[in-house]
């Protein structure tokens, strides 16, 4: 289809007006493209700085200064790791806790309401392990069972002992 030149003045302006939009987007774009060059420009070299700073700092150290702030840094990591850790063991036994009072709620009468009610027991006693053990007290814990039980601990079975019930599993 061949394109036919705007024959009157209405289309003409009609032409002008888009070449300007046109070249005001374009004019805005190119504009925002500078604000983010310069700004990814601004960051690098914010980043050779704080480089250039921390090399400078490692210069002035000494090893076992760098050795000691390294060791610092992961003690930091590592404390804020188990206050993370203990934190879900509290939540993990507050929920075995909440669990076991909703199976003695809805237990039913006889032979299985008595085990449900011993299921519960053992879920209270999880859950109160939890909620008052620190990572330290469970890693002792642990350590004890497989230096009590070693070769149940090499063949791959768990037991563990855990608010005063006794548990076993089959890996």
């Amino acid at each position: 289809m061949e394109r036919r030149p705007y024959e009157n003045q209405a289309g003409a302006t009609q032409r002008e007006q888009l070449k300007e939009e046109g070249a005001n987007v374009l004019d805005t774009a190119a504009e925002r493209a500078k604000q983010a060059g310069d700004k990814a420009s601004d960051l690098a070299q914010s980043a050779v700085d704080k480089v250039k700073q921390t090399a400078d700092d490692l210069r002035s150290k000494d090893a076992s200064q760098i050795v000691d702030d390294a060791r610092a840094k992961a003690s930091e990591v590592g404390d804020a790791a188990a206050t993370k850790v203990d934190s879900a063991m509290t939540a993990t036994g507050e929920q075995m806790s909440t669990l076991a009072q909703t199976v003695r709620e809805n237990a039913p009468e006889g032979k299985a309401g008595d085990v449900a009610t011993k299921a519960a027991d053992a879920l209270d006693r999880g859950g109160e392990y939890l909620q008052t053990a620190d990572l330290q007290m469970v890693r002792s814990d642990l350590e004890r069972v497989i230096r009590e039980h070693p070769i149940i601990a090499a063949r791959g079975r768990r037991r563990w002992v855990l608010g005063g019930a006794r548990h076993s599993e089959v890996m």
